[in-house]
């Protein structure tokens, strides 16, 4: 072998040392949610609900399978908040459930930053707050794991995608 051929084989394994050595991380998503008190009438009638960033239902999370989702909460309520989220697999962070017990409330005026890593899921899911009967006030929203465009899904592709979240209502006082 000449001195090229041999150069060539030496660029070629450094090439592919430094390709098998980078490693790109998976996507980033941040999300920046204040949780207030506010009025809307789901069921008729004005009373206290639970929102998040103004809205009602809180807002729906888009994500794409092996995402890192970064959702800093700020309680803005008079009391602690503490969220779930349903169904979704929490890889090496299940402290991060919602659960009380596993996962401490927010207290009222402070923050709390959830770090989820939605890998190898898809569907739809949702997230709503687990502590007392908060849920009843709302603090709930849609949350969908899409697949990444160059994996197929092993169906046909849906028409469209429809959100439909039920609760339940109160018509005296509020959750509390």
């Amino acid at each position: 072998m000449g001195w090229c051929q041999d150069g060539g084989i030496w660029v070629m394994m450094t090439i592919m040392a430094i390709i098998s050595s980078v490693r790109a991380e998976d996507p980033k998503r941040f999300f920046n949610w204040t949780v207030t008190y506010g009025k809307n009438s789901p069921i008729g009638h004005p009373q206290r609900v639970i929102l998040i960033n103004g809205q009602f239902p809180g807002p729906e999370i888009h994500s794409v399978t092996n995402d890192n989702l970064i959702i800093n909460v700020h309680n803005g309520l008079d009391e602690p908040f503490l969220l779930s989220w349903n169904g979704v697999k929490l890889m090496k962070n299940s402290y991060q459930d919602g659960l009380y017990g596993t996962t401490c409330p927010i207290p009222p005026g402070k923050s709390y930053t959830y770090a989820l890593h939605v890998k190898d899921q898809i569907g739809s899911f949702f997230y709503f707050p687990s502590l007392a009967v908060q849920k009843a006030s709302g603090g709930f929203g849609a949350f969908r794991i899409l697949n990444r465009p160059r994996i197929p899904l092993p169906f046909p592709q849906p028409t469209g995608d429809l959100t439909f979240l039920i609760g339940d209502w109160y018509s005296q006082h509020d959750h509390k």
